[in-house]
Parts: structure tokens; sequence; C-alpha cells
């Protein structure tokens, strides 16, 4: 979904959070339990139960180190700025991303840059695949993103890798690096870099958290300064 505005386009990357909607398996299911009604009390209230990983998300430390670094503590500069679009094309299912692969980029992923890679798994978000087959970052990617102190790595896929989980992410949050994944519309993007504006609930302490994710793109005129923005 994109919106106009001036010669700027809005983008949104964030799949909808909806009742019973897929999440990766294992993790909990997601309910909206209607909690308080117009009829009964003049308002509605809504309950909404899920997991810290649904839908587009974010993986920080603490999701699988011994490490405090939850949620609550992500630099909003990490989150908020302009960012690399690394088209990788459609991969294919069970494939891999490798330092070879982001070699061809190296000319643009400058040290603490934030990149999204582009690998048109996202249109498979209705697929039984999704959360099995999908193309996994290599332990040798990982290290490439982690020598070049990438700040935020975005995904289309739902994890790391379809079979080294512990390992990749270990392998990427051990630098404190912010991992979203699960994210949506890259193919929407036409530009290789684009203002990026990627926000989680602010859970005390969590290992993850769902994210509103979205992308600028024909911003010139006016970008403002992470490093102005308080939190």
């Amino acid at each position: 979904m994109g919106t106009e505005n001036g010669a700027q386009r809005i983008i949104d990357l964030s799949h909808p959070i909806s009742d019973g909607m897929p999440v990766f398996p294992g993790d909990p299911e997601v309910s909206f339990t209607l909690f308080h009604a117009i009829a009964n009390t003049g308002y509605n209230v809504t309950q909404v139960r899920f997991g810290t990983h649904t839908g587009t998300h974010v993986d920080v430390p603490h999701h699988c180190l011994h490490d405090d670094r939850g949620v609550d503590r992500i630099e909003l500069d990490a989150l908020v700025g302009w960012a690399e679009v690394l088209d990788l094309g459609v991969l294919a299912p069970g494939s891999e991303i490798t330092s070879a692969d982001l070699d061809t980029f190296s000319d643009r992923v400058e040290d603490g840059a934030r990149i999204l890679l582009k690998t048109g798994w996202s249109k498979r978000w209705k697929d039984p695949s999704f959360f099995t087959d999908f193309p996994g970052v290599s332990e040798g990617a990982a290290l490439w993103l982690n020598q070049r102190k990438v700040k935020l790595l975005g995904l289309e896929q739902p994890s790391v890798h379809t079979t080294l989980h512990l390992e990749v992410h270990k392998a990427l949050l051990v630098g404190g690096m912010v991992v979203v994944e699960t994210m949506a519309n890259l193919h929407q993007l036409t530009q290789d870099r684009v203002y990026l504006v990627a926000l989680p609930l602010k859970l005390t302490g969590a290992d993850g958290s769902p994210m509103r994710v979205i992308a600028i793109q024909g911003q010139s005129a006016f970008t403002p300064s992470p490093e102005g923005i308080a939190t």
C-alpha cells in the first residue's frame, strides 16, 4: 500500500495484525476479544493477545542472548533514517543469501548503514510455505553485515534461517543490530534508497515487538535528523 504526498510516496511495509492471523510455528496465536461494547458501556474496547514476534516485528539481543538489551533500549537512530534497498531478485524457496551476494552492494553499505533485503518473499504471505521454506541468511552473510556495523537489517522472511535459526540470530544480534522480520511490500519500492521509519511498541525489557514500518520515496526537501529525536 502506498500513499502519494506531493512529490513523495509513502509505502507501508507492515503486514496487518488480525484475529487468528498466521504466526510462526509454535508462537502464540493472535486473538481479538471485545472487552467493552457500546451497547453496554458506551465504548468499544478490545483486548488483543499476541506474541512479541507477531507479523512485522523487531528482534533485539534479548531475544536469544543473555543480554538485557530489550525493545525499549533500541536507539531511535537505528529505526529512523535513510536505508539502502538491496535488490536480490526473487529468491527461490530454501535458498541462502551469502556474503558473495552482498559483495555486489559493498559500495553502498557504509559503516552504520540501515539495509533492506528485497527478495520477493512477502508476496507469499498467505502461502502455507511462507513460514517454512523461506530464503535464509548465511552465517557468512551475518558476519559480513556485522563487520560493516549495520544498524538495521530488514527482511521479508519470517526469520533469519530455516534450520540455523539460533546460530544466525546470535551472529546478527550480538553486535546490537536491529533485525526487522516479516516486512511487507518491498516489491513496491522503486528506489535504491528510501527514508525508513520502523517503530516498535515500547515494551519494557521485551525480546521483540510488532512494528509499523513505512518507507518514504522521493524525500529530498526535508530530512529530519534522528539525532534530534528525544527518547
